[in-house]
Parts: C-alpha cells; structure tokens; sequence
C-alpha cells in the first residue's frame, strides 16, 4: 500500500515594515515624476553647489523630491496634492530636525522617526496618493532626525525644504498644460482610458455568441 503524499505548509510572516518599505510598480507615466524630480533638484542644488554649501543639500533636496508625487490626478486634483505632499514633507522634516537638535538618545530619535513612518504610511494610505508613497517621505524624515543639528540653524535648515517644495509645485504643474474650457478637469490618467478600451472588450466578448455544440445526425447506437 503506498503512503499518501502530503501537502507541504510554507509558513510566510509579513512584517509591517516590509509593507511599509514595499515599492509600487512603476505607471505608466513613469518618465514624468522622474523628469520633474530631477529639474527640481537641479533648481534647488546647483546654487547650494556655487555657494560650495552642499552640507545644506539634503534640506533643499527632500523638498524638491515632492515634485516625484501627483502626476496621476487631473489639474486641479495635482496642485491640491502637491500642497498637502509639500506641507507634510515639511512639518514632518521639522520635526525630525527639532528632534535632533534637542536630544542626543537614539532611542528617542528611532521613536521619532518610526512615529512619523506610521504617519506617512497612513496618511498616504487614506489619501491614495499613488507611488512613491510613503517612501520618500519616511526617507527624507528618517534622514534628518539623525544629522546632528543645532536649535538655531533649524530655520534656514527648513526654509530651504520649503523653498525646495515650492520648486517641486511649480515644475509638478508646469509640466502639465493648463486645461481646456471645456476639459476643466485637466487630463485623465492614460490607465483610465485603458480601463475603458478593457472593459469594451469584455463587453464584446460577452455579447458575442457562444460556440455551437457538434450537430450529430443519426440515433446512437
């Protein structure tokens, strides 16, 4: 009598900071978010490179990557979710930076840092922000809790993320046209209209009759 085989069990434990760290694949539009990130960094850093104050670059750069975020959404929808992005980056760089300029413990700091990823993760959750998510913002954040920092160079420090952020919202919205009269929405995203052209075919499919079963002739025996 031969034994029966028995299925194998792969146990598989997801960790919440996997899913958090977790890459969307890329659009389809992919080429627009990286374009208009590398223009903002470029408007924001080749000055800091004159100046010779690359130490600074990492405040003007985190605000400039808000330029990666809203190239999905119709005109009006982006210009809303370029401002929530770059108001988020900012306070959030705030805080990291406050945090590192005020203690030393980096207990404290990985509490800080790990506080605001969970804010970044639901926030982009609830608002469906599309790539890269919480990636970027977590990043930047993480990153400036943990520079050393001085109380009184916290200001020039975040006024050049925000001066960064308003880069990366005008260049979001200048490599877009301002929609027509009748289109007040602005363009649609290309995945939309392929929904559509999807959802055609199947309803092609469906409406189209079903293949015919054999027509056999004669009794059977």
């Amino acid at each position: 009598m031969s034994a029966i085989p028995l299925p194998r069990f792969r146990w598989r434990v997801r960790t919440p900071v996997r899913a958090a760290l977790r890459l969307a694949p890329l659009g389809d539009i992919w080429h627009k978010p990286a374009l208009s990130a590398v223009a903002a960094m470029a408007v924001v850093l080749l000055p800091l490179l004159v100046a010779g104050r690359l130490d600074l670059a990492l405040y003007a750069a985190g605000g400039a990557m808000c330029a990666l975020y809203g190239h999905g959404l119709p005109y009006a929808a982006r210009a809303r979710a370029l401002g929530w992005v770059v108001a988020g980056m900012s306070s959030s760089t705030g805080v990291a930076l406050v945090t590192a300029a005020l203690t030393d413990s980096v207990v404290i700091r990985v509490a800080v840092a790990a506080l605001l990823a969970g804010l970044h993760k639901a926030a982009c959750d609830v608002t469906r922000i599309g790539p890269p998510g919480n990636v970027v913002l977590t990043f930047v954040a993480a990153g400036a809790a943990f520079v050393p920092q001085r109380l009184a160079d916290v200001p020039v420090q975040l006024g050049l993320g925000v001066l960064g952020g308003v880069v990366a919202w005008v260049v979001g919205m200048a490599r877009h046209r301002r929609p027509a009269p009748g289109r007040a929405g602005g363009p649609a995203r290309p995945p939309t209209s392929r929904r559509g052209s999807g959802g055609a075919r199947r309803c092609r499919r469906s409406a189209s009759p079903p293949p015919s079963a054999p027509v056999t002739t004669g009794w059977p025996s």
